[in-house]
């Protein structure tokens, strides 16, 4: 296939993610992690941070950069890569699409972010609300940032949110420091960073010469996994993938890995003269399968208290196991672990919706 990429930034560019790689990244991608030249983080332990205790737990991952990650898959890709050039419109003849009347080609993806030209204009509003976020990554001097760090170079520090409407976090990459704040309510992303700040300048695990920087972040909004989102996956030989689909992890809102490979599903399909069944390889895929049990059993969850309830009776061993085992899921998730159990746990909520179907 010859490909082109159009992108209105120029690369290697400045983006806001805090470069967190699930283990599935590699494999999708078909790419040994040692054949990667940038900088690699690899974890094996994260430092929860809930209600006031402090937990070191097992998990692993690897942290990237995404100014260099990004840069390197687009060089690699062996597309041909137009830089600097705002979309502005399409159109559709003849099974051919035009991009601002400069490009042509028969199937057009998708793959800007929540913002993407192709969403916007080719595509209906997604339902629901997105989560949002801030952060900030700057160069501090590996010297400084080793002294300050709670653990090893590369080992998140995550501040999970006592209302569990979020995390914050703080990771060391070498001479590098990530810090951000994100929440499930857009309107509570201001709040929660200022009281993240405070925290991890206050834990002493900043150095001081990133204290000012840390005064001024940058925002984004995306959206988490909702099955409805794959309904409009394709549509006239238009597809989306990664956030501008809405893919991102229901509960850690990881987005890395559901972006490389809904791009992967989907350039399977085309190059296989089946671009129809796009939707479904992402329906059967494990992961996709993983995130729609994942926000199941949550909105399941959630279900057992209603907003008109009773406050519920103290119970301080309850209290106490939710302090316990809160962080360790949350953990077991952010180390891109899947769901134990999960079809048996699938086909026990397929059968439940079938039973309301009926009903």
């Amino acid at each position: 296939m010859r490909v082109a990429v159009i992108d209105r930034r120029r690369f290697p560019r400045v983006k806001l993610c805090g470069g967190w790689l699930s283990p599935g990244v590699w494999e999708a991608l078909e790419l040994d992690r040692g054949e990667y030249p940038g900088g690699l983080w690899p974890w094996r332990r994260c430092h929860v941070q809930y209600r006031g205790e402090r937990h070191t737990l097992a998990a692993r991952g690897d942290f990237v950069r995404r100014y260099e990650f990004d840069d390197f898959l687009l060089r690699q890709s062996g597309a041909t890569v137009i830089e600097g050039h705002a979309v502005e419109g399409f159109d559709r003849w003849d099974g051919i699409w035009s991009v601002d009347g400069r490009y042509r080609a028969r199937w057009l993806v998708g793959a800007g972010g929540t913002h993407c030209p192709v969403v916007r204009k080719l595509f209906p509003p997604k339902p629901g609300y997105p989560v949002a976020a801030q952060e900030r990554e700057v160069e501090v001097g590996a010297a400084e940032l080793a002294a300050a760090r709670i653990g090893a170079d590369g080992e998140p520090e995550l501040l999970l949110h006592d209302d569990l409407g979020g995390y914050s976090w703080n990771v060391p990459k070498g001479s590098w420091l990530n810090v951000g704040t994100g929440t499930a309510s857009a309107r509570q992303v201001r709040s929660a960073w200022t009281a993240a700040r405070s925290f991890f300048l206050g834990s002493g695990h900043i150095p001081r010469s990133a204290h000012d920087a840390l005064q001024h972040v940058e925002g984004h909004w995306y959206y988490l996994f909702d099955p409805v989102h794959l309904d409009a996956c394709h549509r006239d030989g238009a597809f989306l993938v990664g956030d501008a689909l809405g893919l991102a992890h229901p509960f850690t809102a990881e987005g890395i890995l559901p972006a490389v490979l809904s791009g992967r599903l989907c350039a399977e399909a085309i190059v296989e003269g089946n671009p129809d069944a796009y939707r479904a390889r992402l329906q059967s895929h494990p992961t996709i399968r993983d995130y729609a049990l994942t926000r199941a059993l949550f909105r399941t969850a959630s279900l057992f208290r209603g907003p008109g309830d009773r406050p519920a009776p103290e119970r301080p061993w309850l209290e106490r196991a939710g302090r316990f085992v809160t962080p360790r899921i949350f953990a077991w998730m952010f180390g891109g672990r899947t769901l134990p159990g999960s079809g048996v746990l699938s086909a026990a909520f397929r059968l439940v919706h079938t039973l309301e179907t009926a009903a």
